[in-house]
């Protein structure tokens, strides 16, 4: 594989990494850390390394095992971010070894997987970006409270001054008596 091929098969995932990364990103609610993308990056990369050397079973286990671990010390994420992020990988590792005879079948697979995930975030997000900001507000917690959504807005309304807002509850800390709340408007 020359340079201008391998430009070539990375000019195009970097522009399906871009596509998908914009609509993902549609709405303010859920959006994804840009930092994922480098996941890809990353498996572009060593899918050309893997291509270049002989490795043995040895060292497909122990990447394996760094991942596990990395999984269960990171942040739990949302569905969303699941998905771009499996998408990402699955795109960077056709790039990177699809054979490049068979350009046609790559573009197919290609334009199928961010075809879907466009249909998806289309049906997923049908309002694009009603709120353009966000904050994070604690209110004291009681259950009579929590419970009720009424009660809720109007505690945030009263904090905030706002007519027009939507919340999410992000935690209740029963030991404080704290509830956070993600409110955007």
């Amino acid at each position: 594989m020359d340079f201008i091929e391998l430009a070539s098969r990375f000019l195009l995932f970097l522009i399906s990494a871009i596509i998908l990364y914009f609509f993902s990103n549609r709405n303010d609610n859920v959006t994804i850390n840009p930092f994922i993308i480098i996941v890809g990056f990353c498996t572009f990369s060593l899918s050309y390394l893997f291509t270049r050397i002989d490795l043995g079973l040895g060292v497909g286990f122990g990447l394996f095992a760094i991942f596990s671990i990395l999984r269960f010390r990171a942040q739990t994420f949302s569905l969303k971010a699941i998905v771009f992020l499996f998408a990402i990988i699955t795109l960077s590792i056709l790039d990177m070894l699809y054979p490049m005879d068979k350009v046609g079948y790559l573009l197919f697979f290609q334009s199928i997987i961010i075809g879907f995930y466009i249909v998806a975030s289309i049906l997923v997000d049908k309002s694009p970006r009603k709120h353009f900001q966000s904050t994070t507000i604690i209110i004291p917690f009681y259950e009579e409270i929590v419970l009720k959504d009424d009660k809720i807005k109007e505690i945030i309304a009263s904090k905030i001054a706002l007519e027009h807002f939507e919340y999410n509850i992000v935690s209740i800390n029963t030991i404080s008596k704290e509830v956070h709340i993600k409110v955007n408007y």
